[in-house]
């Protein structure tokens, strides 16, 4: 890739031999502006599912380097580099520079680019909202400054606040819908026949309002259609679904089914804060389960009550159990003292446990999950551990 570098051509040694050392005179005419390159999207901040760069307020790193080639000024001199932004449209009436250098490239982090386009004062732009910009680099040399300015690159940025764990804030779930009992029973009466969620994730992952990374695998058959819902029970609302009655994601209230290929395991990816959705096809488990069921000290750890297979259609593959339970009173603290798991086939050889309530991601052995009096939805999954407690 090119550099910005400063080009000595012979011209500029004859003006320079011939005025008499005025500086002014040894400045070609009409000075060549840079070429500003095509963005490299090659960090981490770019995000090739949603074409944007998503900045997450709490993330270090780089947002990009951006490079070009070099402004002739026909003489040796210092040039400075100075990458502007301003909202598309706008044509650099209200150009902010993010960062300036005389060296060969202009490196920007996720927090120069995030504070300089978040700032109420500049550009404001809202938290999980495409938003696009136009950026171009300005030269200068000594007092005399004498601008010039290269051509126009755009970036679309979508901002994000503070990330948190599942644990802190509250997901906001979405759901698949279709497969289960085929009744397409979108409402409340229908979580767990018609409808069962996707699974959380770990790690910082969840804005404030609930939106944030979702993930299911499971199998998934050609015969059966489905759509992935959010929690508004509206059928007005959109929905992801496909474009083309196959595989290719659209969030839309007026989508179409989405149908898989051929029978097997899939992994759907949901992001609801950029909203992106992938699924591909997943290698199968290496275990299946015959049943499924919820022990603890609600019932003495004496005996399972047994939950349903969410997807009776996908028979010995179905790897996601519900029930609904009523817990009469409060775990015995401290968390792992008392409480429930969740266990396979009526004994200790697969349980799982984490010491999270109402949503958790269950480990094989892991701390009791600790229940609160009410009653619940009860989903679990057996390939990513995830559980909820939905009252």
């Amino acid at each position: 890739m090119k550099k910005f570098r400063i080009f000595f051509p012979l011209l500029a040694l004859i003006l320079l031999a011939a005025c008499n050392n005025d500086p002014k005179m040894m400045i070609l005419a009409n000075p060549v502006a840079p070429v500003l390159n095509a963005p490299s999207h090659s960090t981490s901040a770019y995000n090739k599912d949603s074409a944007a760069y998503v900045l997450n307020m709490d993330s270090t790193g780089l947002a990009d380097t951006f490079t070009g080639t070099a402004a002739n000024y026909g003489i040796g001199t210092t040039v400075t580099y100075s990458l502007q932004i301003d909202k598309t449209g706008d044509n650099f009436a209200n150009a902010q520079t993010v960062t300036s250098a005389t060296t060969d490239s202009l490196p920007v982090t996720i927090s120069q680019l995030y504070t300089i386009i978040t700032d109420a004062k500049t550009f404001n732009a809202p938290a999980g909202v495409r938003t696009s910009f136009d950026i171009r680099v300005m030269t200068t040399i000594g007092a005399s400054k004498i601008p010039t300015y290269s051509n126009t690159q755009t970036l679309i940025i979508i901002p994000i606040l503070s990330l948190k764990s599942y644990t802190i804030a509250t997901p906001s779930s979405w759901y698949i819908i279709g497969m289960g009992d085929g009744k397409w029973n979108y409402s409340k009466d229908g979580i767990g026949a018609s409808m069962f969620p996707l699974s959380v994730v770990s790690g910082k992952a969840y804005l404030n309002s609930g939106a944030g990374t979702f993930t299911y695998t499971g199998y998934f058959e050609h015969a059966n259609p489905f759509k992935v819902v959010d929690n508004s029970m509206s059928w007005s609302d959109p929905s992801w679904g496909s474009s083309d009655g196959a595989l290719t994601p659209v969030l839309s209230s007026s989508s179409k089914n989405f149908v898989v290929p051929s029978d097997g395991y899939y992994t759907i990816t949901l992001n609801s804060i950029t909203n992106t959705f992938t699924i591909v096809a997943a290698t199968a488990p290496s275990v299946n389960y015959t049943s499924m069921g919820l022990i603890g000290e609600f019932n003495g750890w004496a005996s399972d009550v047994a939950l349903t297979a969410a997807d009776p259609a996908a028979g010995a593959n179905n790897h996601i159990w519900y029930t609904t339970y009523t817990f009469t009173s409060d775990f015995t603290p401290p968390v792992g003292t008392g409480g429930c798991k969740f266990r396979a086939d009526g004994a200790w050889t697969y349980n799982w446990g984490a010491g999270t309530f109402p949503i958790g991601l269950g480990t094989n052995g892991g701390t009791n999950i600790p229940f609160l009096k009410g009653t619940y939805k009860v989903f679990f999954n057996d390939i990513d551990g995830c559980f909820y407690f939905i009252q």
